[in-house]
Protein backbone atom coordinates (compact mmCIF):
# COMPACT_ATOMS: atom_id res chain seq x y z
CA UNK A 1 0.00 0.00 0.00
CA UNK A 2 1.24 3.38 -0.91
CA UNK A 3 1.28 6.47 1.36
CA UNK A 4 -0.15 9.61 0.55
CA UNK A 5 3.09 10.98 -0.51
CA UNK A 6 4.55 8.26 -2.60
CA UNK A 7 1.06 8.46 -4.67
CA UNK A 8 1.96 12.59 -4.55
CA UNK A 9 5.13 12.06 -6.16
CA UNK A 10 4.04 9.25 -9.08
CA UNK A 11 1.07 11.50 -9.86
CA UNK A 12 3.64 13.99 -10.27
CA UNK A 13 6.03 11.90 -12.40
CA UNK A 14 3.33 10.99 -14.54
CA UNK A 15 2.08 14.17 -15.30
CA UNK A 16 5.61 15.27 -16.15
CA UNK A 17 6.16 12.83 -18.43
CA UNK A 18 2.59 13.07 -20.03
CA UNK A 19 2.43 16.81 -20.39
CA UNK A 20 5.92 17.09 -21.57
CA UNK A 21 5.47 14.25 -24.60
CA UNK A 22 2.34 16.14 -25.51
CA UNK A 23 4.30 19.13 -25.64
CA UNK A 24 6.59 17.72 -27.64
CA UNK A 25 3.83 16.73 -29.59
CA UNK A 26 2.13 20.08 -29.69
CA UNK A 27 5.58 21.60 -31.31
CA UNK A 28 6.53 19.13 -33.96
CA UNK A 29 3.13 18.10 -35.48
CA UNK A 30 1.82 20.15 -38.82
CA UNK A 31 -0.21 22.51 -37.94
CA UNK A 32 -4.14 20.83 -37.39
CA UNK A 33 -6.72 22.99 -35.57
CA UNK A 34 -8.27 20.04 -34.17
CA UNK A 35 -5.05 18.64 -32.94
CA UNK A 36 -3.99 21.95 -31.54
CA UNK A 37 -7.22 22.80 -30.15
CA UNK A 38 -9.01 20.06 -28.90
CA UNK A 39 -7.10 16.95 -29.25
CA UNK A 40 -4.07 18.03 -27.26
CA UNK A 41 -5.83 19.93 -24.79
CA UNK A 42 -8.09 17.31 -23.89
CA UNK A 43 -5.25 14.84 -23.73
CA UNK A 44 -3.74 16.65 -20.90
CA UNK A 45 -7.04 17.96 -18.94
CA UNK A 46 -7.40 13.62 -18.65
CA UNK A 47 -4.21 13.06 -17.51
CA UNK A 48 -4.44 15.53 -14.77
CA UNK A 49 -7.73 14.27 -13.66
CA UNK A 50 -6.13 10.82 -13.79
CA UNK A 51 -3.08 12.18 -11.65
CA UNK A 52 -5.70 13.73 -9.47
CA UNK A 53 -7.65 11.13 -8.93
CA UNK A 54 -4.59 8.61 -8.26
CA UNK A 55 -3.24 10.78 -5.81
CA UNK A 56 -6.69 10.92 -3.51
CA UNK A 57 -7.78 7.41 -3.62
CA UNK A 58 -8.64 6.39 -0.24
CA UNK A 59 -7.65 2.62 -1.08
CA UNK A 60 -5.76 0.67 -3.56
CA UNK A 61 -7.66 -2.34 -5.19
Amino acid sequence: MLSQPQRKLIALGYLAISWSLLLWLHLHIEPNVFAHMVAIPVLMLATGISAWRFCNRDCCP
